[in-house]
């Protein structure tokens, strides 16, 4: 079980201070050498982080006083970088041996931490919103009132005049909503990944089946084919299907109304291809080569005038790299646009 699994294990005698079970996880949490493992244990206390070592052995001593079974949290300082452990302990019975289990859960907590702060941040852009929000929005209340308290009235310019009024006011702040919801979504991409084996072709198919029940069904067709039946693979799906989502939405701004957009799934040898297409006015040849870049100048507006996040598309870039996977696109003008993305099966 030790040879396959996750975790570190380990058996160590408590009466001659030798490790008589270890198995590789083991090396590889405490970043050691197999010689470092046997006589003294400064060598263990010497990878505690400085604010755990009291901890530590404050948690030693009821072990070994208490005996029985234990479960301790506890962090490591190695080649300058934190790493959480949570370790399942046990004492025999006659107080010889010390059995353990340690879980590296690194990444679990520093999403936890990295979340807190997100949350956080977000409740004051809610307030900023709420705050900024609230004086046009009266604004726009009371032209829209003004208009329907006299509507019989106003002639043809006071009436432009107003709507026009009222269509600035919203432009504005939805560039405001826009550029904060954008700063948000770019804050909550460096969440490091946490892969599990998914179904990729259960997961697309839920995807288009969304678009498919969604009013945009009656403007555009969205299609969903795949070589394999299902294809299995390790991913983070939530930020997996949040890059096909992003893909398709920009698909939808550039395409005309009966226009199609397809997601293709196909497992080869040693990757899994996922597409993205459609047959849109495509990318022009000028921007290109900075389409992956977080630059404003390759922004450009949808066909009926959408904003571009202008963050999107490097967010989706980073994300693919941290599944070990690459991205690229094919596009001729007035003719579409096809994103091709490669997932390694290992």
């Amino acid at each position: 079980m030790g040879s396959v699994s996750p975790d570190g294990y380990f058996i160590y005698n408590l009466r001659e201070f030798i490790f008589e079970y270890h198995n590789a996880v083991f090396f590889r949490i405490f970043g050691l050498e197999p010689a470092a493992l046997n006589g003294s244990m400064d060598w263990l206390m010497a990878k505690f982080h400085t604010d755990d070592v009291e901890h530590v052995m404050t948690c030693y001593e009821e072990l070994i006083t208490d005996g029985g079974a234990k479960k301790y949290l506890f962090k490591l300082y190695i080649n300058e970088e934190e790493k959480y452990l949570r370790c399942s302990l046990v004492v025999s019975e006659d107080g010889d041996y010390l059995y353990g289990i340690i879980e590296d859960f690194t990444i679990d907590q520093q999403n936890k931490i990295h979340i807190e702060q997100i949350n956080a941040h977000k409740n004051i852009t809610l307030e900023v919103l709420a705050h900024d929000l609230k004086e046009p929005m009266g604004m726009i209340r009371m032209t829209a009132s003004s208009l329907e308290n006299n509507i019989g009235t106003l002639d043809e310019n006071d009436l432009r005049r107003s709507l026009q009024f009222i269509n600035e006011m919203c432009d504005r702040n939805l560039k405001l909503v826009r550029s904060m919801v954008n700063h948000e979504f770019l804050k909550s991409s460096v969440v490091a990944i946490k892969k599990e084996r998914a179904d990729l072709v259960w997961e697309l198919q839920d995807v288009v089946r969304f678009y498919n029940r969604s009013h945009l069904q009656q403007v555009r067709n969205f299609v969903f084919s795949s070589a394999q039946e299902k294809i299995f693979l390790f991913l983070d799906s939530m930020k997996f299907l949040q890059v096909i989502n992003n893909l398709i939405s920009n698909s939808i701004k550039f395409t005309a109304e009966g226009g199609t957009i397809e997601v293709y799934a196909e497992e080869r040898t040693d990757e899994v291809i996922v597409s993205v297409s459609d047959n849109g006015i495509g990318i022009p040849a000028a921007l290109r080569n900075q389409l992956f870049q977080y630059n404003k100048e390759v922004l450009r507006k949808g066909l009926n005038g959408a904003e571009s996040g202008g963050l999107g598309m490097g967010i989706i870039k980073s994300i693919v790299e941290l599944h070990g996977g690459r991205i690229w696109f094919v596009s001729e003008e007035n003719v579409g646009t096809t994103f091709f993305i490669s997932l390694p099966k290992n």
